[in-house]
């Protein structure tokens, strides 16, 4: 079964709405030549979102690429700033123990590089192209209702969403498994759609 959702064409059994006037549309127009919404007469294009793994696979990729940048810049940062240890002269079960006592604003204060630079790396993309390292190897675009790739306030909040998703334990993440259109928390948050390429 293909899922289409862009310009409010689905092709499956379940109704959708037009994104443009929010008109109910029959799933049988995307059977048509040249769909369109039966309200506002705007041409609908059907695509494909993408799923769960496939999505994941492109967050592994856009994952690596931060470690082997943001990540090595960050350990460069505190390797200057020499800020004493975290975990002090723990090794072993007592290093574990110590890590479920760390305070989070110590952890993010000494991984906000990286924090920032991943935010700008993911915001920059989604706003430009629609496209990370990862959704260009894996042929996935990030799109807004229209087909274009958001503008810089809804890439912004996008992964403010990614941030919010991952803090609710990845819940606002893994919710692409069970959503009907394929979106996260991130995507609803943004009106954003994780698309496949032709």
């Amino acid at each position: 079964m293909i899922r289409s959702r862009v310009m409010g064409l689905w092709r499956s059994s379940c109704p959708t709405v037009c994104p443009a006037c929010d008109a109910a549309i029959d799933p049988a127009i995307a059977e048509a030549d040249v769909p369109t919404c039966p309200e506002c007469a705007l041409p609908l294009r059907p695509i494909r979102v993408a799923g769960l793994w496939r999505r994941l696979a492109a967050g592994l990729v856009d994952g690596t690429v931060l470690l082997l940048t943001a990540g090595l810049l960050n350990l460069a940062l505190l390797a200057w700033l020499d800020p004493p240890p975290l975990l002090r002269e723990a090794s072993g079960l007592d290093a574990l123990l110590r890590l479920l006592e760390l305070e989070v604003p110590a952890v993010l204060r000494r991984i906000s590089p990286t924090l920032v630079m991943g935010a700008l790396y993911f915001g920059l993309f989604w706003s430009l192209t629609g496209q990370t390292l990862g959704h260009r190897v894996l042929k996935l675009r990030v799109v807004d209702p229209y087909g274009q790739p958001p503008r810089p306030l809804w890439a912004a909040l996008r992964v403010l969403g990614h941030g919010l998703g991952l803090a609710v334990g990845a819940m606002g993440w893994l919710w692409v498994a069970f959503d009907r259109e394929k979106r996260g928390l991130h995507d609803h948050l943004a009106r954003t759609y994780v698309v496949r390429e032709s």
